[in-house]
Parts: C-alpha cells; sequence; structure tokens
C-alpha cells in the first residue's frame, strides 16, 4: 500500500463496488417474518378484501372513479401511516397487543372483529384524504373524478413492473457478490460458459412447460408437452442469445479476474432465470390458455412478490444511514401503501384493455426487458470500477518509481561526498608525531594562582 498526494491507494479498490452489493442486507426471512408477523395480520387480510372489492366495482359501468379513489385514497393513508409508525402511540394503534389471555377468551368471531380495530387508523386516515380529495377535485358538484387520476394511478403499472425487475436486479447482485474469491488474473472460454449457461435454461424452461402442461390436460405426454411447445423452447434460445450478444463483450473482459469471472457468472445466470420466467408467463397467458381464477391467484402473488422486492431492495440501500426512509420499523404499512397503489393500478388497465390478460402481458414484457437491461448495466458499472483501480494502481507505481530511484541517487551521491571528503582529510593532513604540535593549555594557564600550596 502507497500514498500519494496524501491519498491512501491499494489493490483492493477494484472490489469496492462488490464489497457495497455484498454488505447489501440480505435477510428476507426476517423480512417475511415483518411483513407477516401476526400481530398485523388484519393488514393484510384488509388489503386483500377492499382490492378484491374495488377491483370489481372498477368493473362496472361508471366504477372506475370510485375504485381510483378508493386506491389512491387507500395508498395515501397507509404511506401517512407509515411516516409516524415509529411512534409508540401510532405503532399501538396499528399492532395488537400481546394480552393474549384476554383475547382467548372471547369467541372466535369477536377475536376476528376485535382484532380489525388496528386498520381503523389507517382507515380514518385514508377517509379524510378521499373526502379531501373529492371536495378539492370533485366535478360536478363532486360526483367525478378528474381524468388524470384513473390514468396516472393505471400508469404506475409500468413503474411497478420496471421496480420489480430492478428489485430482484439489486437482490441477484448482492447474492452475486457474496464470498467472491481474492484478487487474482484469471481466463476461461466464453463458449464454453455460454454452451452451460444456455443447457441450464432450456432444463429450467423443460420443467416448467411439462409442470404446468400437466396441470391443464388430462391426457399428459412428456413428449407432446415438448414438442407442442417447441416454439418457446426457441424463443427462450433466441432471448438468452441476443442478451448474450448484447453483454459479449462485458463478459469477455470479466474472464480476466478471479472474482469478476465468478460475479458474472452468477448474476448472468441468475437474470436469464428471472427473464425466462417471465417468458414463460407470458406463453402461458396467450398460447396454454390458463384459467382466469388461476391468472387472478398468480398475480396476487406476482403483486405481493413485486412489493416484497421493493421493500427489500429500499431497506437493504437504508442499511446504515442516518436517515432511514424505509426499513423494517415501517415495512408493513409501507408494504401496504405499494400494494393498494399495485392493484389500483391494474384494476385500472384492466378496465381500459376489458381483460387482465393482455395487462399482465405487458407488465411481464417490461420486467423482462428491465432485467435484460440491467445484466449489461451492472457488469459495466463492475468492470468500469475495475478499470479505475487498475489505471490507478498503475499510476501509483509509475508515481513512485522515479522517487525510489531519486532517492537512491541521492543516497549514492551522499554517500559518493562523504567518501570523498574522508579521502581529502586523510590525504591533506599533516599529522607530526614528533616535535612541537602547537601551543598547549599549560603555557597561558597562571599555576601559582590557581593553587595555593600550603606547608
Amino acid at each position: 500500500m502507497e500514498e500519494d498526494g496524501g491519498v491512501e491507494i491499494d489493490g483492493s479498490n477494484e472490489r469496492d463496488l462488490l464489497l457495497d452489493l455484498a454488505s447489501n442486507e440480505t435477510s428476507l426471512l426476517g423480512l417475511i417474518r415483518t411483513l407477516l408477523s401476526p400481530k398485523t395480520l388484519p393488514h393484510l387480510a384488509l388489503i386483500t378484501l377492499l382490492s378484491t372489492v374495488l377491483y370489481f366495482i372498477a368493473s362496472t359501468d361508471d366504477g372506475g372513479d370510485i375504485a381510483a379513489l378508493g386506491f389512491i385514497s387507500l395508498s395515501c393513508g397507509y404511506a401517512i401511516t407509515a411516516l409516524f409508525s415509529n411512534n409508540q402511540q401510532v405503532k399501538s394503534w396499528i399492532t395488537l397487543s400481546d394480552q393474549s389471555d384476554s383475547i382467548e377468551k372471547k369467541k372466535f368471531t369477536s377475536r376476528i372483529f376485535s382484532s380489525f380495530k388496528i386498520c381503523i387508523f389507517p382507515l380514518g386516515i385514508s377517509g379524510i384524504l378521499g373526502l379531501l380529495i373529492m371536495t378539492l377535485f370533485g366535478q360536478n358538484s363532486g360526483s367525478d373524478l378528474p381524468a388524470a387520476f384513473p390514468i396516472s394511478l393505471g400508469s404506475l403499472f409500468v413503474l411497478w413492473a420496471v421496480a420489480q425487475g430492478r428489485s430482484f436486479g439489486s437482490w441477484a447482485s448482492s447474492i452475486a457478490a457474496k464470498k467472491l474469491p481474492p484478487r487474482e488474473s484469471s481466463s476461461g472460454n466464453m463458449k464454453v460458459m455460454t454452451a452451460i449457461q444456455l443447457c441450464i435454461i432450456l432444463a429450467l424452461s423443460g420443467l416448467g412447460i411439462v409442470g404446468f402442461q400437466f396441470l391443464y390436460e388430462d391426457n399428459f405426454d412428456i413428449g407432446d408437452a415438448i414438442l407442442s411447445n417447441v416454439i418457446f423452447f426457441l424463443l427462450a434460445t433466441a432471448v438468452y442469445g441476443l442478451t448474450v450478444a448484447w453483454t459479449w463483450k462485458q463478459r469477455q473482459m470479466s474472464l480476466r479476474d478471479k472474482a469478476l469471472k465468478r460475479f458474472s457468472s452468477r448474476w448472468t445466470i441468475f437474470a436469464h432465470i428471472f427473464a425466462t420466467w417471465h417468458l414463460l408467463t407470458i406463453w402461458r397467458q396467450l398460447v396454454m390458455s390458463p384459467g382466469t381464477i388461476e391468472v387472478f391467484i398468480e398475480e396476487i402473488l406476482l403483486m405481493m412478490f413485486t412489493v416484497f422486492m421493493a421493500i427489500w431492495s429500499i431497506t437493504s440501500q437504508s442499511v446504515g444511514s442516518k436517515y432511514k426512509f424505509l426499513s423494517t420499523e415501517n415495512a408493513l404499512p409501507w408494504g401496504l401503501s405499494f400494494g393498494y397503489a399495485y392493484a389500483g393500478s391494474v384494476a385500472m388497465l384492466a378496465t381500459a384493455f376489458s381483460d387482465i390478460t393482455y395487462v399482465m402481458v405487458s407488465g411481464h414484457i417490461i420486467a423482462l426487458l428491465t432485467i435484460t437491461w440491467l445484466q449489461r448495466s451492472v457488469l459495466s458499472n463492475i468492470l468500469d470500477q475495475h478499470d479505475l483501480s487498475v489505471s490507478v494502481d498503475r499510476a501509483s507505481q509509475k508515481t513512485s518509481s522515479p522517487a525510489k530511484k531519486e532517492n537512491s541517487q541521492s543516497e549514492h551521491k551522499i554517500s559518493a561526498e562523504v567518501s570523498e571528503q574522508d579521502t581529502q582529510t586523510n590525504d591533506g593532513i599533516q599529522v607530526q608525531w614528533d616535535g612541537a604540535v602547537g601551543p598547549s593549555i599549560s603555557d597561558d594557564v597562571e599555576w601559582d594562582d590557581v593553587i595555593e600550596l600550603s606547608d
């Protein structure tokens, strides 16, 4: 390690970004326990109930404005609740107490209704916001909302699809950066690595196709399932090939370093699996014709996954910061706020297109494109950090080498001068070993005055 102008430089700089990724908090189980805590389950039951009711209201004639108002008010209400959830008084209002003995003595129905009292505070805020919105923006004596509200709520679906891809990318890159080998030069065959990844992608795709075909058909045959969906395998191969071509330069450059090589292989396989799953979902909904109930349940699970990954992404980036916008303490109300906004955007688009299938397909396409773009973006950022650190190391070595050479020359020069002076001293001074050598101290001293002799 060397210092140049007071700046400390070492060879580990190239892995700073990888270390930052690896340091992200990846305790998914801890976040799941927080979101699914029994003390807050009534909030989850309420969002399921209200989102379903508002979705069916949106599908009725002239029900879009009412549904949009409900989703917006609930989303904003829980967002405000999240801002104050760290307050102990507010926290006690939105969380069930530990008085399990008194609760167990009540009847089952009484316990259910009693537990929903924790939803009163956010519902109260949502009601006030709804009335305020109607008063400020309502048209025709407050009966209708401007068209901008449903349109804006529906447009959030694009944001949620992008957030899904980015949140998964954040998690996958964090996992890929864990336990990397030390900095060492390395090499590898890019074609072999590409072939191995393609085999993994096609094998997982085959399992997915066979599994879903088994659910959809009574007379199931593996061979027929593969042959009838051969176009999907061609599409999966094409998507993988285009992505590899899009990121070929970055993948090739990552082979020169052992840590970069390990990170690149992990990150790209995670991203490809995620993209292929979205492609399989698109194929199923357009070609394999799943049931409406199945699609509805699947999209609810997808909504939960998207909200969950968004919360994780924000909380993991907040670790260590002094002012945390979102933490595990207020993760649930923020998640509910995101959930109502997500459900509202789906409801608005489903009403506009009269079919939820095409809405979901568009979301999967956006998520697929997002994770594909992230593959190159993440690798480029890692490689740029690597190239910067290498340049710094080389610059420091060039700076230190002349300094060392100059110091060596100076030391050699000083040594030569000292040696020359010693030679001149020995050669130029004539030492007289006999005879007078000059005045001595005794010649100038009166010894009688200094020493008194006594008898």
